[in-house]
């Protein structure tokens, strides 16, 4: 009995420090363990260290990288304004800039300083230049108006109208680096840094004429002129050679007025042509003539329009009362010449000179008859061609000479 005590107690005290051996390392393994959270955790903080990783600070940084800012930014997209300019590198570099001076009247005059506007505004689109306008109230603006464009650093200033003259002349003088340019003037000798743009209006009044004779029954027709200056005569003279082409004995009866805006005196003067037998009547004057035709029109008498193709403007496009009864009209393409002469300011071709536009080069001749096309015969399309050829050609002169 005291033996098996005496094991069982012997037994007991080998067993305790195996007990305590294992009871000490469940609990050391687990703060093992549960430290690796903390190195888990870490690794994180290592990844989200985007602290350094991510460095937002370096990569924005780059305001250096910010290129992509100048890359995409609309800034970069609205360069297409330096690259516009560069077509007028011919200037310099800078952009060309052109400041068009009308004669007394409006840009949409619907005659020649209409023309000259539609040139400039062209000249915008297709070459890419900076362009203005002022519309002349006074003859006595000219000089101050043509100032004001060259006070504003403008490369070229356009004048439209033979009245014109002298003002364009004194500006050119005084500011020699200036480029311009004249409608209907030339100067002899020609100024070294203006181009005068002539035409030969006694061509386009000359097949005028020969249109409405061709037309007239009465034997009787007539034209309504604005100021008596030379561009306005060629119209009249050419207007009476042509139609004495094809009747020798017809009557053409003129007038001049002494203005290109009084619509209502070019009425008047209609009037009393058709009063006195006029069958078929030429505005050659501006607004003034065009006041004329809009009268005969609605009276029922054939018409003739001046410089641009009036059954368009004056007529709007036959929506106004009598354009059954305009023909067609004496066109004279100072929209062409104006638009040239830009041009070779732009690309280092202009020159101190006069061009003249005529019907060998186009810049005269008749607008399409529209809707009176089915009261002008074969016949008389086909004289009209032939005295258009033989004008270009120079077998056929109008015979003008000017007083």
């Amino acid at each position: 009995m005291r033996k098996s005590l005496y094991s069982m107690l012997l037994l007991l005290a080998l067993l305790v420090p195996v007990l305590a051996a294992c009871g000490a390392t469940t609990p050391a393994a687990t703060p093992t363990s549960a430290p690796a959270p903390t190195a888990a955790a870490a690794v994180p903080t290592a990844m989200a260290a985007p602290t350094a990783a991510a460095a937002p600070t370096a990569m924005a940084a780059p305001t250096a990288m910010a290129e992509p800012t100048a890359a995409a930014a609309p800034t970069a997209m609205a360069a297409p304004t330096a690259m516009a300019a560069a077509p007028t590198a011919a200037t310099g570099g800078a952009k060309l800039k052109v400041g068009l001076v009308t004669d007394v009247g409006k840009v949409n005059d619907g005659t020649f300083n209409q023309y000259a506007y539609e040139g400039l505004k062209r000249a915008e689109k297709d070459l890419g230049i900076e362009v203005a306008f002022i519309e002349t109230q006074a003859q006595t603006d000219y000089e101050k108006n043509m100032e004001q464009f060259a006070s504003q650093g403008f490369n070229m200033i356009v004048g439209v109208g033979f009245l014109m003259g002298d003002a364009i002349k004194a500006s050119a003088a005084k500011h020699p680096d200036i480029k311009y340019a004249i409608v209907d003037f030339a100067y002899t000798p020609a100024l070294p840094n203006v181009r005068g743009l002539v035409f030969a209006e006694d061509q386009a009044g000359y097949l005028a004429g020969a249109l409405a004779a061709s037309l007239s029954k009465s034997g009787t027709i007539a034209v309504v002129g604005g100021v008596e200056i030379p561009p306005v005569q060629k119209y009249v003279l050419g207007y009476e050679n042509g139609a004495k082409s094809i009747k020798p004995d017809i009557d053409v009866k003129h007038v001049y007025i002494d203005s290109f805006t009084d619509r209502a005196r070019g009425g008047e003067a209609a009037k009393d042509f058709i009063s006195q037998g006029a069958d078929v009547i030429f505005g050659a004057g501006g607004q003034t003539g065009s006041g004329g035709i809009q009268a005969a029109a609605q009276a029922g008498v054939y018409v003739i329009g001046v410089d641009q193709d009036e059954y368009v403007t004056t007529f709007q496009s036959g929506k106004a009362p009598g354009a059954n009864k305009i023909i067609s009209s004496a066109l004279k393409r100072v929209d062409n010449a104006v638009f040239a002469a830009i041009k070779s300011a732009q690309d280092g071709s202009f020159k101190g000179e006069t061009t003249l536009y005529d019907a060998k080069s186009e810049g005269v001749g008749l607008a399409n008859f529209h809707d009176a096309a089915a009261d002008i015969s074969a016949d008389v399309k086909a004289k009209l061609d032939t005295i258009q050829k033989g004008l270009a050609d120079g077998s056929i002169k109008t015979n003008v000479t000017l007083p």
